[in-house]
């Protein structure tokens, strides 16, 4: 009775967390037909060619999956913090914070490269997890604005990265004008998982990290208390749960997953960190999108983050083969964004401030 009862309700269940990302969707195609139409174009025409051109020809949709592989991730360390109430807006600055030490350990640490590369991965998963740790022991020490502080130090992160690509760690052998290391060991990169294209094994890992989420979120006991911490701060410290062991642990994994994301791109793909590489594409601030747009679901932000890079990906070929700026598919995103957030405006105003639940939950940890 009760698994015929729940499956009664699944339906239900699914379109009320389905009906606002795709209301607003539906209105963030809407506005980016109405600029089409103000550049001269068919808005059906082009968006045919482009969701033809991200996802239903081969070669398009593995350079889909490809760009999305450092979303899906970047959405997942997002979701991490923020579903526990903690707005980490520091997940670029610890994705290259990450990322740079993970490729400096595979270049310069000793043994086997098979070895050495598995070491820099977790090296770069413990620096990302330190670099997100600052904001938090910032907010917890002395009451400052995680946003500001998380915010703060993508910037630190970015010129710290540029110098030593600059200087020190510059690739020499090559375009002396490229600012980037020298490449890692053949040994130490991904297996690509198409023949045609350079989709390869990051997007396995990925599909891992979701998966993690999920289990994190749905099967232990700290994935429900931060949970709770998130929706309820009063319900969740008056619980018994120690806020400052939950927000520490929150931002030691959402910048350890962050690194990841980075480090699959370098390792997968680039096969060398070059200045500007992670902040230039924006795979923060579209897996910030990816995250809000699913509600912080570690399912749905797979599939937005999917579905967000097909629009960069098919705007690139729109503009190639149809003249439309690349812009589009950014106004579509933007307004996606744009009308989910209506909802957490709503979520944040009923919250109180983060400082002072910490502050408050400080005393049991």
């Amino acid at each position: 009775m009760k698994q015929s009862h729940n499956a009664k309700n699944f339906g239900p269940r699914l379109w009320r967390s389905l009906r606002q990302p795709l209301i607003a969707v539906a209105f963030g195609l809407l506005v980016g037909a109405l600029v089409i139409l103000a550049c001269g174009q068919n808005p059906i025409a082009v968006y045919i060619e482009m969701f033809n051109k991200s996802f239903f020809t081969p070669y398009y949709l593995f350079s889909t999956l490809t760009r999305a592989t450092p979303i899906i991730i970047c959405a997942m360390a997002t979701g991490m913090a923020w579903r526990a109430g903690y707005i980490n807006i520091g997940v670029e600055g610890q994705m290259v914070t990450g990322t740079f030490v993970a490729t400096v350990c595979a270049l310069f640490i000793p043994g086997p490269p098979i070895l050495a590369g598995l070491l820099a991965w977790i090296a770069g998963m413990i620096a990302g997890a330190l670099y997100a740790l600052l904001p938090a022991v910032l907010t917890w020490k002395f009451q400052v604005s995680m946003v500001i502080t998380s915010l703060m130090l993508n910037y630190v992160a970015n010129y710290i990265t540029s110098y030593f690509v600059t200087y020190p760690l510059k690739d020499t052998a090559g375009d002396g004008l490229a600012l980037q290391t020298p490449e890692i060991h053949e040994l130490m990169r991904l297996p690509r998982l198409s023949t045609t294209s350079t989709f390869n094994a990051g997007f396995l890992i990925a599909v891992a990290v979701m998966l993690f989420m999920v289990f994190i979120t749905k099967r232990t006991v700290f994935g429900y208390e931060s949970k709770m911490g998130g929706f309820n701060p009063s319900f969740a410290r008056y619980g018994g749960t120690k806020q400052v062991k939950v927000m520490i642990i929150t931002m030691a994994l959402s910048g350890a997953i962050a690194s990841i994301a980075g480090t699959a791109e370098v390792f997968g793909l680039k096969y060398r960190y070059a200045d500007g590489m992670l902040s230039s594409t924006s795979y923060a601030w579209t897996g910030l999108m990816a995250a809000l747009i699913a509600d912080l679901n570690p399912v749905g932000m797979f599939f937005v983050s999917i579905f967000l890079s097909g629009l960069q990906i098919g705007g690139s070929a729109i503009q190639r083969s149809l003249g439309i700026p690349l812009e589009i598919a950014t106004i579509i995103q933007c307004c996606i964004t744009l009308f989910v957030s209506v909802k957490l405006i709503f979520k944040v105003r009923q919250k109180k401030p983060v400082r002072e639940d910490v502050k408050e939950g400080g005393a049991q940890a």
